[in-house]
């Protein structure tokens, strides 16, 4: 049985007092580019979507989109081949197991039994046999148990192992197409295993890599060429590459790279027996496409779905266009970033996507007098909201060109009513302009500290990061003083100058993620900086010894630490872990962390080397008053669910809730906006159903009911 990755998955947050936040796989949603459709499957209605990194069905009669196909019970979304028919529903995985479907319920297969890369090419059935072919040779399933009931791996000339495309079965012949050539086994009386029994076939102009079934005959295609049943030439175009063939309703689909043609039958190739599909110009590298009724669904690479019947384009609702290099916390907003393109994710309500045409490699994302500002390191600086582009030639600019390249900005960042500035290779790389636009250089007294990469503010400290390949470290520049403090191995104050990322927490206190570990500084004062060293272990750092990719806060005080083994969150005020996310215990992609961002409504937007995955952990940022507070369900179905949801919290207020006969039940402390309590009582007992009340609790000690909850 497979069981859908973190099916299970129970994880306490434990925050001041006694507050308790329960995580399970309800919280967690991917954000994936899912246009890069390479495979489609009809099955119990439904069209299957499947790219390299995610996946989603549409629903034929109802038009619903659903994602994260749970009744599939996939514990691997990379799908490199599929196949369908009114019996069966099969899948390849990229770690070669094959998943057979049908009314009665599925099998899992696995092909990989050694060390070996298995790629799963193609599926074809005959005589209840599935035959498998992979880049291990050709492999014969019973589909009556799901046995594995041979392996023509050694088939090609002089023994050697093919990498089979695709196969097909007629009258008992056996074609097989592969990177070497088309082969044939002319009788199964003959034995498979030995190569000699294999016949290469013979093509002129061109060696086929596909085949299809039509009118009685098999016929095969290259790139550029269509073959009969007698291996002769029967259409060819050089101008044009052909990426599949298929017989749709007793016809001829020849797909191409962003059109299709159909013929109504196949002999010498002629202008006048093709009819071409319209297809809109949005569609511009097609990756499969099926025939249902008399209508046409085709997927592609910059796009999800498409139906040839209603010209309509079919995507999910919170499908990211692209691949995120970086991401970027703004308010409620998330950004995420790759090359010329940026997504938006708007307050957890989906992704509007943005693409430049002269604006690329893009670095930072900010804000500034309500305009929202994007820096590239080749163009500068993009005024989103005015359309202005922002460079050495622009009014008061002080940016210069790095030597030889464009206008490299690392960074930017709002703080001290100024929009502050890396211009990475500058020999004056710190600068900022203010709403005024004056321009402003900022000394930071070392000509060698020409490549900073990466810019934090708080209180009137900026700190810096410094490229790991220019001997790295980090500076802390005093905006009023206008001092630099430089930390780095030189000087023993850090343990690593290959820094990867900073943050500095509601506490003031920075953390450090290092290739060497985790640093802690207590206090902004360089000049008083103290490592920080965890009770009751004798180390100077944290993970001494790992890389750390990223370390990020989250409003409760809890510090997300990224790794290439997964993420741990550290409990600030007690010193401890208080879980981990990997691959083994959560819905993450991988364990590979590049980023961690926090929204302010409390969703954790996580990078991994796989994709873009989030968590609600319902740690809203704290409200500046009690205007927007809420508690919710009321009245609460214990049956229906098991959390009561507390929002709009200001920093520093509690909550307490106590029973009708005074019995005190739980308190509850957050630094966050938001959070919501399991019903355990403070000794960890599940609570009784009945009346109770909600008393919050101010910094001064004054308690003030606020609602009446009714659990039943």
């Amino acid at each position: 049985m497979i069981f859908f990755r973190g099916l299970i998955l129970l994880l306490l947050f434990n925050l001041n007092l006694a507050a308790q936040t329960l995580i399970t796989t309800n919280d967690w949603d991917y954000h994936l580019n899912i246009k890069d459709i390479n495979h489609m499957a009809l099955y119990d209605n439904s069209i299957y979507c499947f790219s390299s990194n995610g996946l989603f069905s549409l629903d034929l009669k109802s038009k619903n989109i659903q994602r994260n196909i749970n009744s599939l019970e996939l514990e691997n979304y990379k799908v490199t081949e599929t196949y369908h028919d009114s019996d069966y529903f099969i899948i390849g995985l990229q770690n070669g197991k094959v998943i057979i479907y049908n009314l009665e319920g599925f099998d899992e297969i696995n092909l990989k039994t050694d060390d070996d890369e298995l790629k799963i090419n193609s599926f074809n059935i005959y005589n209840d046999i599935l035959y498998v072919s992979s880049s291990l040779g050709l492999y014969l399933i019973s589909l009556s148990d799901g046995y594995i009931l041979d392996n023509y791996k050694n088939i090609g000339e002089n023994a050697i192992s093919l990498n089979v495309l695709e196969s097909q079965i007629i009258n008992g012949r056996i074609y097989i197409t592969s990177s070497n050539g088309v082969y044939l086994l002319d009788t199964m009386d003959d034995n498979p295993l030995d190569y000699t029994s294999w016949k290469k076939l013979s093509f002129n102009n061109g060696m086929p890599f596909g085949m299809f079934y039509y009118d009685d005959s098999l016929y095969f295609y290259s790139k550029n060429n269509i073959y009969d049943s007698d291996y002769n030439l029967i259409y060819n175009n050089v101008d044009i590459t052909i990426k599949q063939v298929k017989n749709i309703n007793s016809q001829v689909y020849i797909s191409y790279k962003n059109s299709i043609d159909i013929k109504d039958y196949l002999g010498v190739y002629s202008n006048s027996e093709i009819i071409k599909i319209n297809l809109p110009d949005k569609i511009d590298d097609i990756g499969d496409f099926i025939g249902i009724n008399d209508g046409l669904w085709i997927s592609g690479k910059n796009y999800s779905l498409f139906s040839s019947e209603n010209k309509e384009f079919y995507s999910p609702v919170n499908n990211i266009n692209i691949s995120p290099e970086k991401i970027f916390s703004l308010d409620k907003d998330i950004y995420a970033t790759e090359a010329n393109h940026i997504s938006i994710n708007i307050k957890n309500e989906g992704w509007d996507n943005l693409s430049f045409d002269n604006f690329k490699n893009i670095t930072s994302v900010a804000k500034f007098n309500n305009d929202i500002y994007f820096s590239s390191s080749d163009e500068g600086i993009l005024n989103y909201n005015k359309s202005l582009i922002i460079d050495e030639n622009y009014e008061n600019s002080l940016l210069i060109n790095e030597p030889g390249e464009g206008v490299n900005i690392s960074d930017i960042l709002s703080a001290q009513n100024k929009l502050w500035i890396l211009n990475y290779g500058s020999t004056s790389p710190l600068l900022s302009f203010d709403s005024n636009n004056d321009w402003q250089f900022h000394d930071l007294q070392n000509n060698s500290l020409l490549y900073p990469t990466a810019l934090k503010s708080k209180d009137g400290f900026l700190w810096i990061l410094l490229d790991k390949s220019k001997g790295g470290g980090l500076l802390v520049y005093n905006i009023a003083t206008k001092e630099v403090f430089e930390l780095n191995e030189r000087n023993n104050l850090l343990n690593s100058n290959n820094i990867n990322d900073i943050t500095i927490d509601n506490n003031e206190n920075v953390w450090v993620a290092t290739d060497n570990g985790l640093i802690y500084f207590s206090s902004y004062n360089p000049r008083f900086l103290t490592n920080y060293t965890i009770p009751n272990d004798g180390s100077q750092y944290l993970f001494k010894g790992i890389k750390i990719n990223t370390v990020e806060d989250d409003y409760a005080g809890n510090i997300w630490v990224g790794t290439d083994n997964g993420i741990f969150v550290f409990d600030n005020i007690e010193n401890k872990f208080i879980f981990q996310f990997s691959l083994s215990n959560s819905p993450l992609l991988s364990d590979t962390i590049k980023d961690i961002k926090f929204n302010d409504l409390g969703s954790a937007f996580i990078n991994t080397s796989d994709g873009l995955v989030s968590v609600n952990t319902s740690l809203e940022k704290p409200n500046k008053d009690l205007s927007d507070f809420k508690v919710y369900p009321n009245p609460l179905n214990m049956k229906e669910n098991d959390r009561l949801y507390f929002s709009g919290m200001t920093d520093g207020n509690y909550i307490k809730v106590i029973s009708l006969s005074g019995e005190n039940i739980i308190e509850i402390e957050t630094s966050s906006g938001g959070f919501n309590w399991n019903l355990l009582s403070a000794d960890g007992n599940k609570i009784t159903p009945g009346i109770y009340l909600i008393f919050l609790v101010s910094q001064n000690g004054k308690e003030n009911l606020i609602n009446k909850i009714l659990i039943q």
